[in-house]
C-alpha cells in the first residue's frame, strides 16, 4: 500500500488522521466507560438498599448483580474497557507522534493494541450472532473492517520508513577533482619544471654479457 484512503492521501497523512481518530473515540469510550464504572458502583449501593438506580440503561439487573460472581465480573469488564481505552489514548498520541517525526518503532504499541481490540470485537460479534442481535453484530463487523484497514495503513507506513532508512547516503568523495601533490602545475601553461636532483634520471648500470666478463668498475676489463 503506498497511499492512503484510495490515493487521495499520503501514508503519513493518513496515519496522522488514524490517531487523531484514534484519539477522539479513545476519550469518548473513556469516558463512558468511567461514567459507567461510576454509575455501576451507585446502582450496586442503590440495589442493596431496594430501588435500582440505572441512569444510563447499560447495567446489569438487580437481580444479576445479587451473584456475587456476576456483579465481579461486571466489574473487572468495566475497568478493564476503562484501562484499554485509556491506554488507546497513549499510544494515539505516540502513533501522531511516530508519523510526523517518521519513527516506526513507535507506532508498534497502536499495532499491538488494535489487535487486541479487534479480537475483542470479533468476540463480541459472535456473543451478538449467537443471542441474534443483528445491529451489535452489523456493528462489530464495521469495527473490525475499520480498524483493520487502520492497521493495514500503519503497517505500511512502518515498512515504508524501514525501507528509507535502508537507502544507502551518496557522499561525494573529498578527492574529487582535486590536484595530487606530485602533479606539476606548469603542465597547464606550457612552461618546464625542472625536477630535484632526488628525481634526476641516472643511465642504468649495463647489464653483464653472457659472453663477456663482468666489469669490475674500475675502468678495465679483467
Amino acid at each position: 500500500m503506498r497511499r492512503c484512503c484510495w490515493c487521495c492521501v499520503s501514508l503519513q497523512k493518513g496515519v496522522v488522521a488514524i490517531g487523531v481518530f484514534g484519539m477522539v473515540c479513545a476519550s469518548v469510550l473513556t469516558v463512558g466507560y468511567g461514567a459507567v464504572a461510576v454509575t455501576l458502583e451507585e446502582h450496586v449501593t442503590a440495589c442493596r438498599q431496594g430501588h435500582a438506580r440505572d441512569l444510563l440503561g447499560l447495567l446489569p439487573s438487580c437481580h444479576d448483580l445479587s451473584d456475587t460472581a456476576t456483579l465481579l465480573a461486571a466489574r473487572i469488564f468495566v475497568y478493564i474497557q476503562v484501562s484499554v481505552w485509556v491506554l488507546f489514548l497513549g499510544f494515539s498520541i505516540l502513533l501522531i507522534v511516530g508519523a510526523v517525526k517518521e519513527r516506526g518503532g513507535l507506532l508498534v504499541p497502536w499495532l499491538v493494541l488494535s489487535v487486541v481490540v479487534m479480537a475483542a470485537v470479533v468476540w463480541s460479534g459472535v456473543r451478538a450472532a449467537l443471542q441474534h442481535r443483528t445491529l451489535d453484530l452489523l456493528a462489530s463487523v464495521l469495527a473490525v473492517a475499520v480498524c483493520t484497514y487502520c492497521c493495514l495503513v500503519v503497517r505500511s507506513y512502518s515498512r515504508l520508513i524501514k525501507k528509507e532508512a535502508l537507502i544507502p547516503v551518496l557522499v561525494p568523495s573529498t578527492f574529487t577533482h582535486t590536484r595530487m601533490l606530485c602533479e606539476n602545475p606548469y603542465a597547464h601553461t606550457g612552461e618546464r619544471r625542472e625536477l630535484p636532483p632526488a628525481y634526476t634520471a641516472y643511465p642504468r648500470p649495463p647489464t653483464p654479457d653472457k659472453k663477456g666478463p663482468p666489469p669490475t668498475g674500475l675502468g678495465f676489463k679483467i
